[in-house]
């Protein structure tokens, strides 16, 4: 086993990530094989459960494992591919800010309308994110988020309902993140997203105030608490000319990785050119600020 470096400026999230990934690389976990358990990983590797939950969830997000509720964790029979959907670019942020925030950053007001409030069942995909059953009821709440009356992103979000249970459509109306603070004590850590150019659809030119095909940024990710639970499952629609993507670049900050052949001829998916620095973090924002959902 090689150490985890505890007086390095790389994160253990991080390099555990990486360690089980190698695993995972060099075929010591097979395919659709379980991994071991995180209290196993807890006492091989000397770091916290928090530490081993978000690693997972990294794991899981950039598809190289799979949860099964009451079973295990499992490494990804199909590889990168999950549900026959490739992942096309998957990027780590720590350091989460909420659309408000980049918003206010810019110096502009943010208002937010709600265009759906529902507590429902979820799909088995936002049921795998979250790392609940999927008899489990989730909040689900679609929301425009406006920069000085101009809308700017388009948000779709799932929160377990058990650690929301009275979160009302009055509340999403501020910022989600510090509601989830202030009345429930919820602490965002970290949060893991996918990000990739597409055309915009009648929905989102409609409600973007678009032309129909016009690129967009499609976000996709997780947003985990200080425990290592998922609190929120997320995709948002950002106007393409109104977003700058902030990519800081370290040694193991995963950029990119390639779609299967069959997929990279898709004319729905656009390269997104980035610039990146020397680092271990991401921000994303607009052409003023940086930060996410």
């Amino acid at each position: 086993m090689q150490p985890l470096d505890r007086n390095g400026n790389i994160p253990l999230v991080y390099q555990l990530a990486e360690a089980i990934r190698e695993k995972i690389v060099q075929r010591e976990y097979a395919l659709g094989e379980p991994i071991p358990t995180e209290d196993q990983l807890q006492k091989y590797y000397g770091v916290s459960r928090t530490t081993v939950r978000l690693a997972l969830a990294k794991l899981v997000n950039e598809g190289y494992i799979r949860r099964q509720q009451g079973k295990g964790t499992y490494v990804n029979p199909q590889g990168l591919v999950t549900k026959g959907r490739p992942k096309s670019l998957s990027i780590d942020m720590f350091g989460v800010k909420s659309t408000s925030q980049i918003v206010q950053s810019a110096g502009m007001k943010v208002k937010t309308e709600v265009l759906h409030f529902a507590r429902e069942l979820p799909s088995e995909d936002v049921a795998e994110k979250l790392g609940i059953n999927a008899k489990d009821p989730v909040l689900h709440f679609e929301r425009v988020r406006y920069a000085d009356e101009r809308p700017l992103v388009l948000e779709k979000s799932w929160i377990p309902a058990a650690q929301c249970p009275d979160l009302k459509r009055e509340d999403v109306k501020a910022s989600l993140y510090l509601v989830l603070f202030k009345k429930y004590h919820h602490h965002i850590a970290a949060a893991h997203q996918s990000l990739r150019a597409v055309l915009a659809s009648e929905l989102d030119a409609r409600i973007l105030g678009l032309q129909i095909g016009a690129p967009i940024m499609l976000v996709h990710g997780v947003t985990y608490l200080d425990d290592g639970r998922a609190i929120e499952a997320q995709e948002s629609h950002f106007r393409g000319e109104s977003m700058e993507f902030i990519i800081e670049l370290g040694e193991h900050s995963q950029y990119a990785r390639l779609m299967p052949d069959d997929v990279l001829g898709c004319p729905k998916s656009i390269a997104m050119k980035t610039v990146g620095s020397t680092g271990d973090t991401l921000a994303i924002g607009e052409t003023a600020g940086g930060g996410i959902p």
